[in-house]
């Protein structure tokens, strides 16, 4: 079967064009004049006069989204098209690979995939499917990505199902060692979270290596460890890493060992980040920096007002552990915040707790993470580097 191969059209009510014309690649099911086809696969998309606009593949059953576009006008859809996409895309991550063996290759809308990435891990490569569309696309997906990157083992996980499937090569038996700038980080592919490792902080954990020299860090939501492991080679005399799965703990350890350091007594805490951040304030601990990277507060447009406010607390806390002077990381991987809100939630936290806060930069992802400038809501990670006194 020919998965480029269209499986039938659909038509826009009048007046939900122009976000295809602007070459927007989500399509709302309120756009839709009429149902898509029961057949799985691309379709047309036409303007209510019968224009094309494209061709798109089908969103998963639930939820508004109902098709992401592949295609726009006259463009063609077909496996050349998709093997282009790849090799741009690799091309593109040459000034990353300098530097890292861990990056991402394909990242969705900002590389005309949507729907889709693909992370490098050394010799592995591993593909998460946020739809189905794209299981037909797999063998040509990983065959071509294989080939241009050089991966011995292909993994796959899928956002809408538990596990991971090995596609070519062997699973790794243990987790996964990569270099990043002059570290090692330790990433578990098989039950880590998202494909193993949150490689889009990889140019802010630089920026806190080149500055934290005899540095207090604390590092809440430590995950894995890799803002701490950053600070430590660059020189950080203590970091407290707040945590509260007791796995990702223990993975930050072996981190660690893997880039010989040693850590002293209260370096991992176990915990809830918000009850922890305020046990330490209480003890009237002070840091020269501190990291909040949590979760992504807000997934659904209905929890925004709760989101907000969760980051409005935590940086609350976080910015009573910053000294005279000190500097405050604060991230947001949340797609539906702005850095605008996080910004706002910023200001409601710095006048709770009296203290002034000046924006040295924002920051976001780096450059193998591309932000599509025709679907900006794609960009996730925003960072604001922070100075407070």
């Amino acid at each position: 079967m020919n998965p480029f191969a269209l499986v039938g059209e659909v038509r826009l009510k009048p007046g939900k064009e122009e976000p295809c014309r602007r070459r927007h690649p989500w399509v709302y099911r309120g756009a839709l004049a009429a149902t898509l086809p029961e057949k799985k696969g691309p379709v047309a998309v036409f303007t209510a006069n019968g224009e094309l606009l494209g061709v798109a593949l089908p969103g998963a059953s639930t939820g508004s989204l109902a098709l992401r576009m592949v295609a726009f006008g006259e463009e063609p859809w077909n496996a050349s098209v998709l093997r282009r996409r790849l090799v741009r895309a690799w091309k593109l991550r040459e000034v990353v690979r300098e530097h890292s063996e861990a990056f991402r290759f394909l990242h969705a809308e900002g590389d005309g995939v949507p729907g889709l990435v693909a992370d490098v891990y050394g010799r592995f490569l591993v593909f998460e499917l946020y739809e189905p569309a794209w299981e037909s696309y797999l063998p040509l997906l990983v065959e071509e990505a294989a080939r241009v990157s050089g991966a011995k083992t292909v993994l796959c996980r899928r956002s809408y199902e538990i596990g991971v499937e090995v596609l070519k090569g062997a699973a790794p038996a243990e987790p996964v060692p990569v270099r990043e700038y002059g570290w090692l980080l330790v990433a578990d592919l098989l039950g880590g979270q998202k494909t193993g490792l949150f490689l889009d902080q990889r140019e802010n954990r630089l920026l806190l290596s080149r500055r934290a020299r005899a540095a207090r860090v604390c590092n809440l939501f430590a995950y894995t460890g890799g803002f701490a492991v950053a600070a430590r080679v660059g020189g950080a005399r203590h970091v407290v890493n707040v945590e509260s799965s007791k796995k990702a703990l223990a993975l930050a350890q072996r981190t660690y060992e893997a880039n010989g350091l040693s850590w002293n007594e209260g370096e991992f805490v176990q915990g809830d980040a918000f009850l922890v951040a305020r046990q330490l304030a209480l003890r009237g601990e002070k840091f020269d920096w501190v990291v909040v990277d949590p979760p992504a507060f807000v997934k659904a447009a209905e929890k925004q007002a709760r989101g907000l406010s969760g980051y409005r607390h935590i940086n609350l806390q976080a910015l009573k552990l910053v000294r005279e002077g000190g500097m405050l990381l604060s991230c947001s991987c949340s797609a539906r915040v702005t850095v605008e809100q996080l910004e706002g939630a910023l200001l409601a936290a710095a006048l709770d707790a009296g203290r002034e806060v000046r924006v040295l930069e924002r920051r976001g992802a780096g450059p193998d993470h591309p932000v599509s400038l025709f679907c900006p809501e794609a960009r996730h990670l925003k960072v604001l580097w922070c100075a407070v006194f």
